[in-house]
């Protein structure tokens, strides 16, 4: 007998690919939809699916899946975007891991589409945990992007690539990327951290070479260039913001002593 698992989504606008996600986590024991005000057709379609919908205003990434995550009915929860499709072989292998209760999580790989293709496959291919047992596992609240789960115990990688389309069109990849440099920026600035000239001056180019060449992206031709390009531009952009908050707190600072 398979052990319960819940899916939960957090969702604002996600009509384009949402129907392709359910239906390819249909076999899990509960889907949770946490919608924080759609305009489109997603909150329709996770009904037709039977996923039972939360209405949440925004409440930052990581507290949003903090939430959904504790809707869940389930021990076993299984984190998913509206825009990544999981396929039958990767489905079968999370369930077969959490029946045998042996982790306190899983580790999944993802692949990124991009201008309509998968990168080569021997590019660097990003791995988040996804898949956790929920009263061993908390999201870092505290943090305003990339709020991946802090979990208590051993975690185990599950072999398979989930098809993820939210890079495919690159001026919603570039949207997203000055989006979380801008936020990233806030929570260094926010934790204490300074700008410095030398990071502005070199992290453009050293993440380039780490994206085209150490993560072998000089494999998927053209893309390749452009998809390290912009990876390197979101590291100077969250440098250079961080520079600009400094600068207009300073700015603040000296004319409140006017």
């Amino acid at each position: 007998m398979n052990t319960p698992i819940s899916v939960f989504i957090v969702t604002y606008n996600e009509q384009q690919m949402l129907d392709e996600v359910l239906r390819s986590v249909a076999q899990f024991d509960e889907i949770i939809v946490v919608d924080s005000g759609s305009t489109d057709n997603t909150v329709d379609i996770a009904k037709q699916h039977g996923a039972k919908v939360l209405k949440q205003s925004w409440l930052g990434f990581a507290s949003q899946k903090q939430f959904a995550m504790e809707a869940c009915r389930n021990e076993w929860c299984f984190n998913l975007d509206g825009d990544e499709v999981v396929p039958e072989q990767v489905v079968s292998e999370i369930q077969q891991r959490v029946n045998q209760q042996q982790y306190t999580g899983l580790r999944v790989y993802f692949e990124d589409l991009f201008m309509g293709a998968p990168m080569h496959r021997s590019a660097h291919k990003r791995s988040i945990v996804r898949v956790f047992q929920k009263s061993k596992t908390h999201y870092p609240t505290q943090r305003l992007v990339h709020e991946n789960v802090i979990v208590d115990g051993t975690t185990h990688t599950v072999p398979g690539l989930i098809v993820h389309h939210g890079y495919d069109d690159l001026a919603t990849y570039m949207a997203k990327q000055n989006r979380y440099s801008s936020l990233g920026a806030q929570e260094k600035f926010a934790r204490g951290k300074t700008c410095s000239l030398i990071k502005l001056s070199l992290v453009f180019p050293l993440m380039f070479i780490k994206e085209y060449f150490l993560r072998k992206h000089v494999l998927s031709g053209f893309r390749g260039l452009i998809l390290a390009t912009t990876n390197a531009m979101y590291a100077f952009l969250k440098e250079a913001k961080l520079y600009e908050l400094h600068r207009r707190n300073k700015q603040k600072t000296d004319k409140d002593h006017w």
